[in-house]
């Protein structure tokens, strides 16, 4: 079980989030209350327009909760009790809040069922936001409360006791920036940071540490706030010194790229082109060689066309509700109109029943009565008026709101058609992004196992060395039965062509002469060098003493 929780804005974004339908299988809004809107894009705008009496900006506070399937499914039950916990834990009860339940597809394929939770901080009452501190501290704990009552096991990081590891751990952990680069290429932060640390082992110099870098598709160079950064073939942005956590150090990473200056190094907007324009060619050249008359639609292909499908379904049922309102609204006014002048027809066949006849029409006009019978008509008519014009006024105002409604959920519909065709696009390019990484790993042939290859080209293999020795920490090739038995049956798939005669023998250089002489005898060197000695000792006598002089063996100067 791991909640992950934070303050934001964002209302309408948060809500075309939630209501993706091409990330997730299954959308449900489970519950919606403290709004007058029962779907998010109203529900948000209304927490919205409270927050605007305050000063907070980060009116949202968002929850999502992702329990371990593997341990069984939580009910509806359960999750409402966890919610429940989470809101006495972060003072959020009585608040308006949105709980909606997603259904997406893991790795592997399995539908997995999480909860998203999202409440208004703002406390109308005292028209306030409701202080949240040390939020992540609580929903740990609300965690292990929770599984320890229902008997559930907690994941590694959020087990208790200490861990010396554990600063490497969470730096091999992906966040919320590299959660967002995997959704866009595809490839997750393990397999990158294996990638480079096999280059980084496998080579014993700068030079071919860049070189094999280049051959998994990653490209050096400098970064704005991170001295060393590679560029994958997607354009993602990797700081090199993190990817090597755990396996090189700051000071061996740079003496070992000692020879590449960051002044010489290209900066990130020049590797980024040069990335795209590599990943071109190599689609281009994956397109010349795969040779496929008919295509056929990969599971996000079909996914996108579903996609289409419900986006025109939910525009064409949008279309038909503002047909349907416009149509009641015109007959709700000439409903309006007909009822008025009917009204005022009926009103005025009462005048005309009660108008005098005969001699008393003289007299009400001699005596005045007609006048203010004409004057109470009047005012009658005025009020009358204006009542209908007050109810004229209303209806107009209550189908202005209708309008201004279905606009509204027009906006909501684009918001959420641009994110799910976003995400979309997102997921072909991801998918023609590990395709291409795929075949720069694996180019299209006959696979064989890394420990083969090595036994069959071994004069490709990468020493990282000058001078063509094995690097210290590389692991030395053992060879058995099992590598002749390949390596027999290698030669049997690829056969030598046959040698060409030898050519003739170059004649001896002069240089190399000297490596050919008979070896030097010690014996006769040695009396050479004494014969040598006594001669010079001789001659050193002589031009002391002079020729003449005798030589007296007794002599202690001698």
């Amino acid at each position: 079980m791991i909640l992950k929780g934070n303050q934001r804005g964002g209302g309408q974004q948060m809500a075309a989030h939630l209501m993706n339908s091409f990330d997730n299988e299954r959308v449900e809004i489970a519950d919606v209350r403290g709004s007058v809107a029962q779907d998010l894009s109203g529900a948000f705008a209304e927490w919205a327009a409270e927050a605007r009496g305050t000063r907070c900006r980060k009116y949202l506070y968002s929850l999502s909760l992702n329990p371990d399937q593997s341990q069984g499914h939580l009910t509806r039950e359960q999750y409402l009790e966890l919610l429940e916990r989470t809101e006495r834990r972060l003072k959020l009860v009585g608040q308006p809040r949105a709980v909606v339940f997603h259904e997406k597809r893991d790795e592997q394929g399995v539908l997995r069922e999480h909860c998203h939770a999202v409440w208004s901080r703002i406390d109308t009452e005292k028209m306030k936001a409701v202080q949240i501190a040390h939020d992540r501290l609580k929903l740990r704990s609300v965690a292990r409360d929770f599984a320890r009552d229902h008997g559930l096991e907690l994941p590694d990081g959020m087990k208790p006791g200490r861990n010396s590891n554990k600063f490497n751990n969470r730096a091999k952990q992906e966040n919320h920036a590299e959660r967002q680069q995997k959704e866009r290429s595809g490839i997750p932060k393990e397999q990158r940071m294996a990638d480079i640390a096999t280059c980084w082992r496998e080579t014993g110099s700068g030079a071919a540490f860049v070189q094999a870098l280049e051959a998994k598709g990653y490209y050096l160079a400098h970064g704005d706030r991170r001295a060393y950064v590679v560029i994958d073939l997607h354009s993602e942005v990797h700081s090199l010194s993190r990817e090597l956590i755990g396996v090189a150090k700051d000071k061996e990473l740079k003496d070992r790229l000692a020879g590449y200056p960051l002044g010489k190094l290209p900066d990130v907007a020049s590797a980024q082109a040069w990335a795209k324009k590599q990943r071109i060619e190599r689609e281009k050249q994956i397109a010349e060689k795969q040779n496929q008359p008919e295509k056929q639609p990969s599971e996000i292909e079909k996914r996108l066309a579903a996609l289409a499908g419900r986006q025109a379904a939910r525009r064409a049922e949008i279309d038909m509700r503002r047909i349907e309102l416009i149509a009641r609204h015109l007959s709700e006014r000439d409903g309006l109109k007909s009822m008025q002048d009917a009204n005022n027809t009926g009103v005025i066949s009462a005048r005309l029943q009660k108008q005098p006849k005969g001699i008393l029409v003289f007299l009400t006009r001699i005596t005045g009565i007609q006048m203010i019978t004409d004057a109470r008509y009047r005012k009658q008519d005025e009020r009358r008026a204006e009542q209908q014009k007050e109810q004229a006024v209303a209806l107009q105002r209550r189908h202005d709101r209708e309008l201004k409604e279905t606009d509204r959920h027009y906006g909501a519909l684009d918001r959420l058609e641009a994110r799910e065709n976003r995400a979309a696009r997102t997921a072909l390019h991801r998918e023609e992004f590990q395709r291409i990484a795929e075949l720069v790993r694996k180019p299209p042939g006959r696979e064989i196992n890394p420990e083969f290859d090595r036994v069959a080209n071994p004069v490709l293999e990468r020493t990282g060395t000058d001078d063509s020795r094995t690097p210290e920490d590389g692991s030395k090739q053992q060879k058995g039965k099992l590598v002749s038995l390949f390596s027999r049956f290698v030669e049997g798939l690829h056969p030598e062509p046959p040698r060409e005669p030898d050519p003739a023998p170059l004649p001896v250089r002069t240089d190399f002469e000297k490596a050919v002489r008979p070896p030097i005898d010690l014996t006769e060197e040695f009396n050479r060098e004494v014969e040598n000695r006594r001669s010079r000792e001789d001659r050193e006598r002589d031009r002391d003493d002079g020729p003449a002089r005798s030589f007296d063996p007794k002599d202690p100067k001698r």
